[in-house]
């Protein structure tokens, strides 16, 4: 794995948004985008598509706010449907961040790793069904959803 110098949180937020929105994944992707996943010492502990936004906090830089896709909340007129209250917005206070080939890994204050990489499999799925239901929404239900500043 080639490891970069730790990014200061501009480079960060430009590689996640990057890695969010597909640029610089391969072009045979069925639908790019990223997911995250979190370790606890050795133990993945948890795995999620993240929705396509990222923002930094405003009061403090260490802090990236994104929204992980965990699950539909059921089809309402044959599309998927999806419950704010369940599919909020996280926090992640990261204490390093690097690229790794092309995932970034963050060292969280918590003592965690995480990963942000290329989502596959079954999360691409869910990302994709989060995209189309994102296109039901009105344009301001968009932008409130993407400001990622409340739940």
């Amino acid at each position: 794995m080639t490891y970069s110098r730790p990014l200061s949180p501009a480079q960060l937020i430009a590689c996640l948004d990057d890695l969010l929105t597909g640029r610089g994944d391969d072009a045979g992707d069925d639908l790019p985008g990223a997911e995250l996943v979190v370790f606890d010492e050795d133990r993945e502990v948890f795995r999620a598509a993240l929705a396509r936004h990222v923002r930094l906090d405003d009061e403090d830089p260490d802090v990236i706010w994104i929204r992980p896709i965990v699950t539909a909340a059921g089809a309402g007129s044959g599309l998927p449907v999806f419950d704010l209250a369940i599919v909020r917005r996280r926090a992640l206070h990261v204490a390093t961040a690097r690229r790794v080939g092309r995932r970034v890994g963050l060292h969280l204050v918590t003592g965690q790793r995480a990963y942000v990489q290329p989502a596959r499999g079954p999360r691409l799925a869910v990302l994709q069904d989060f995209d189309t239901w994102m296109t039901t929404l009105t344009a301001a239900q968009r932008a409130e959803i993407d400001a990622l500043d409340q739940d």
